[in-house]
């Protein structure tokens, strides 16, 4: 079986999903992630880490004749990245796995540098001499300074507002978000992913239960605030004609209704078009609310719930 599988490295800027066979050995999943990578940069040095050993202290380097094949891989030179933090003149630093998430990096660091609560909510890591503040779901190993196994970070205020994302506006706003939990627990997932932003719309690929993507348009102009939209065909450019939209039937029914707006709004609380005149929605499905501090995961969340009950039915062929 194929599964979805993202690659972070310091080789490619913005990462790579490729498709693995769940089945694969360490070394076909090596060359499957190496074959993804532009040819010039492809070199026998290179390896391959699983993100769910990202502990230095227990990964076994040497012979292992398998990755556990998580949904998300770092490949790059380094076995160990050694990792550098200052903030107000102390510094620590300790070898992590390339694959470690910049967020448990983060976290180490407060706790060694005895940074307060308070104080910790609205700290940040930032890559030393430039203004890049990596996600906290970003690889440390893919900040390594060129030709080095070294990493080395800045603990500096957030560019949010007391780490207020929903305080940012528009396209910085909802960038912001594509960052935060709620949005990357459903990309990987598999529940959805970012197909592309043309300001003010935004386009996202949500998965129904049979695996068929479903594109969104929404119009997020005034992010944070609630953003409107509903199917979409890419191929054509236009909103998805009727008989091409999915089915649901008297739990999810009316929430899919071609009719509403002309196609063009979902029909569920969290559309900006829709909830004008239904505010005992906001009663009746508050968990379907939006919430700007959640942000577009809560759009996508409700729509992959449409798509996921036992009473989908895909369009016909």
């Amino acid at each position: 079986m194929l599964k979805r599988t993202i690659i972070h490295s310091a080789l490619v800027k913005d990462g790579l999903v490729i498709k693995l066979d769940d089945q694969a050995s360490a070394e076909q999943v090596r060359q499957a992630v190496l074959a993804a990578l532009p040819p010039e940069l492809r070199t026998e040095d290179l390896e391959v880490f699983d993100e769910a050993d990202d502990d230095i202290e227990t990964r076994q380097f040497a012979d292992s004749e398998k990755l556990r094949r998580g949904q998300i891989l770092h490949v790059g030179r380094c076995r160990q990245v050694e990792t550098v933090i200052r903030y107000a003149g102390q510094v620590v630093q300790r070898r992590f796995v390339p694959a470690t998430r910049i967020g448990r990096v983060r976290r180490w660091a407060i706790k060694h540098l005895h940074i307060s609560a308070a104080d910790a909510n609205e700290l940040v890591l930032q890559v030393a001499g430039t203004s890049i503040q990596p996600g906290r779901d970003q690889h440390v190993g893919s900040y390594v300074e060129p030709g080095t196994c070294i990493a080395t970070f800045d603990l500096v205020r957030s560019y949010t507002i007391n780490g207020d994302v929903s305080l940012l506006q528009g396209r910085d706003a909802l960038e912001a978000h594509l960052e935060t939990t709620p949005y990357f627990v459903g990309k990987v997932n598999g529940r959805w992913n970012l197909r592309g932003i043309h300001w003010p719309f935004a386009l996202f690929d949500v998965f129904a239960r049979d695996g068929r993507p479903y594109t969104l348009r929404l119009d997020c102009e005034g992010y944070p605030g609630i953003p409107t939209g509903a199917f979409w065909d890419v191929q054509h450019g236009r909103w998805l004609k009727p008989d091409r939209w999915p089915r649901a039937g008297a739990r999810f029914g009316k929430a899919l209704r071609t009719d509403w707006q002309g196609g063009t709004a979902l029909y569920i609380p969290c559309d900006r078009r829709s909830i004008g005149g239904h505010e005992q929605w906001l009663q009746l499905h508050p968990a379907w609310a939006w919430d700007p501090s959640v942000g577009v995961a809560r759009y996508l969340e409700v729509v992959w719930t449409l798509l996921n009950g036992d009473d989908y039915v895909a369009p016909a062929a």
